[in-house]
């Protein structure tokens, strides 16, 4: 609700000025101390600024950047301009304001490709990127909230026989419940659980640990293994066709997750998460994303699954997550990467 209701804020400001009425911003600028100054007289040379504070560049070191993010909501700041060396090459820190509705202008730039959605301005004659916030925030967070849910409900009494059916094979096949539910990773870092059918021995999780060693991911973020023992007869034919992830649909229900984004991890995985690779809990996860129609369990390079997160993340649309479901199809059906 919060990015929601900046972002009306945005679009009636951004309406305003536009229309030549006279509208003010609170912005904040993060820097060395020995540029606040200068960097100050550039913006107050644009009369619809008004700068409500200024921080050091250590304002954003780990232990310090959600206080800094407090204190700008708490002035209603729109609007953040932070140095390139305050940055120190940490762009994921963006997300961070983004993520709170409040727009990033980085200055000085580089001129390299950052984000798809940028802009080059000049404040006060000053060179900036402006960076907008999210793509899947406000309006288009709830009309891909919406189809989700239509979706969601209208896939799960279609399917309804096909669960009953892999509910008695399960059943049939080995010990244990039908249903296998692990905490999961979300939106904003938030946990929850995440449902599947079983398709493991039911001490799956306590025979792990004693085979991290055969982890074929190089750098052990994921835990894979192609030969997994602990799958069972029915579990292997299930995710195969990727049949074990359509109770997720009852997530997405509950709006816990999207039909399409990227994948939530396990709180093991996410313990091994270098800093830029929690940029992918900015949107909601999903039961399918371009990981899965790139290569699935075939990319065992966790940086190739960022990159698809980000790739998806910025350029998001409803006519994308339409092509990776068809995509999906086609993968599922041709048993690509499913182990």
């Amino acid at each position: 609700f919060i990015c929601a209701g900046r972002y009306s804020v945005n679009i009636t400001l951004e309406y305003l000025r536009k229309q030549k009425k006279i509208v003010r911003s609170s912005v904040f600028i993060i820097c060395d101390p020995q540029d606040h100054e200068q960097i100050a007289s550039f913006i107050k040379k644009e009369k619809h600024y008004i700068v409500s504070g200024t921080a050091h560049a250590n304002s954003l070191d780990r232990y310090q950047r959600q206080k800094t993010l407090n204190q700008l909501n708490e002035l209603g700041v729109t609007e953040v301009f932070i140095s390139w060396d305050a940055l120190k090459n940490r762009m994921f820190l963006c997300w961070l304001f983004q993520a709170s509705g409040i727009q990033v202008h980085i200055l000085p730039m580089e001129l390299k490709p950052i984000y798809k959605n940028v802009e080059f301005n000049k404040i006060g004659g000053m060179p900036c990127l402006s960076l907008d916030c999210p793509i899947i925030t406000g309006k288009d967070f709830w009309i891909k909230r919406s189809c989700d849910f239509c979706f969601a409900s209208l896939f799960v009494m279609l399917l309804f026989p096909i669960y009953i059916a892999i509910a008695i094979a399960i059943k049939l096949d080995s010990p244990g419940t039908i249903f296998y539910r692990q905490t999961r990773i979300g939106l904003h870092g938030q946990q929850f659980k995440v449902w599947k059918f079983r398709t493991m021995r039911s001490d799956a999780e306590k025979l792990q640990k004693e085979l991290e060693a055969l982890n074929e991911t190089k750098d052990g973020i994921i835990f894979k293994i192609k030969d997994d023992p602990r799958i069972t007869s029915v579990g292997k034919f299930l995710r195969r066709y990727s049949l074990d992830e359509l109770p997720q649909l009852f997530n997405v229900i509950l709006g816990e997750m999207s039909i399409v984004g990227p994948r939530p991890l396990p709180t093991r995985d996410v313990d091994k998460f270098s800093e830029h690779h929690f940029i992918r809990h900015e949107v909601l996860p999903g039961i399918t994303g371009l990981w899965q129609v790139s290569g699935r369990s075939d990319i065992v390079d966790f940086e190739q699954v960022i990159n698809l997160d980000l790739n998806y993340i910025e350029n998001w649309s409803l006519r994308l997550d339409f092509e990776i479901l068809l995509k999906t199809v086609m993968v599922v059906l041709k048993k690509e990467g499913a182990y």
